[in-house]
């Protein structure tokens, strides 16, 4: 064999679609997250748009948790668009208000969602961080702000650490049965240096080391591993040799489902893909009798599923192309 090979430890707390998961962090998160929601997870992915470093996710998920709002401080205004420092642009918008309100309804919805979940997912991306000059906060975004408002610095390990301990202790003291899994980002931040992606990403992976070994019901996922240690080709990769490509991240799934799935949840995500491909087809002629056959056996095999998921969305595109 010439690779060597990544053997995640097999976790004793199964993943199943009774849970209730959120999931934060950088865009490999919502990879992971996308292949949850795919498969019928009940999941919200990066409701504060993707975040990078860990202190800020711990922040915006702290707020939820203790219901409080952003206000007009840390608003800002670029080329006629309104951004917040502690949020992904994808949450800007053209009125303050509006911001304001968006925003502030995504805390209160995660806020409300947190009693009832089983699994918070954070995915660290870095340990660089950008903090304003006049406040010393640090922002997840500088959203293209001039570089001279801001100081960069590495996050030391314990302050990490730390912040995740009160983020841990909070959540708990809402919902006592709630577990964590950490991971940290296989992506490569270029415009840092590969030299201090390597300096952030040590840090993390320490960071997460200490959080397990601290903290019950806290486990670490070895993506970051995998990528690097198993999966180093660069066919593994997407054109700008940074990001996870989707053979990557097919893979790395399948690890996952290793660790967190029952032979029952397996069995389950194996049938589902088959439905799932057969309404993704897309036929030549709707009106062909086979495509008719096709669809009233779709359909069928569809409702095998109606005890154990919510089929009303597939079950009405498919029954849209009965002719």
């Amino acid at each position: 064999m010439f690779r060597t090979k990544v053997i995640p430890r097999i976790s004793p707390y199964k993943i199943n679609l009774n849970n209730s998961i959120l999931a934060f962090g950088s865009c490999f998160v919502e990879n992971i997250g996308q292949k949850l929601v795919d498969n019928k997870f009940d999941i919200h992915i990066n409701p504060f748009g993707t975040l990078f470093n860990p202190l800020s996710i711990f922040k915006l998920v702290n707020k939820s948790a203790l219901n409080e709002g952003i206000g007009a401080t840390g608003i800002v205004e670029s080329q006629g668009v309104f951004h917040h420092y502690d949020l992904h642009s994808d949450l800007s918008k053209l009125h303050k208000e509006e911001l304001l309100e968006n925003t502030n309804y995504r805390l209160q919805q995660i806020g409300a969602k947190l009693p009832e979940t089983s699994i918070i997912i954070y995915t660290f991306g870095t340990s660089i961080v950008y903090e304003l000059k006049e406040s010393g906060e640090i922002v997840a975004n500088c959203h293209k702000i001039p570089t001279s408002k801001f100081n960069r610095r590495l996050l030391e390990i314990e302050e990490i650490v730390h912040g995740f301990k009160v983020n841990y202790d909070l959540v708990k003291s809402i919902n006592k049965n709630i577990r964590f899994i950490l991971t940290v980002s296989p992506v490569r931040h270029q415009k840092e240096s590969f030299e201090q992606n390597n300096v952030s990403k040590s840090i993390l992976r320490i960071a997460c080391e200490k959080m397990v070994k601290i903290h019950d019901e806290v486990e670490y996922f070895p993506a970051f591993e995998i990528m690097m240690d198993e999966l180093r080709d660069y066919r593994f990769y997407t054109k700008d040799m940074l990001h996870p490509n989707s053979v990557a991240t097919d893979y790395i799934w399948q690890k996952f489902q290793d660790v967190y799935f029952d032979d029952h949840q397996k069995q389950f995500i194996l049938k589902w893909d088959k439905v799932r491909k057969a309404i993704a087809h897309k036929p030549f002629n709707r009106g062909n009798v086979q495509h008719q056959l096709f669809i009233q056996k779709t359909i069928a095999l569809l409702k095998e599923f109606q005890n154990e998921i919510d089929i009303a969305i597939e079950l009405k595109i498919l029954e849209s192309q009965l002719i």
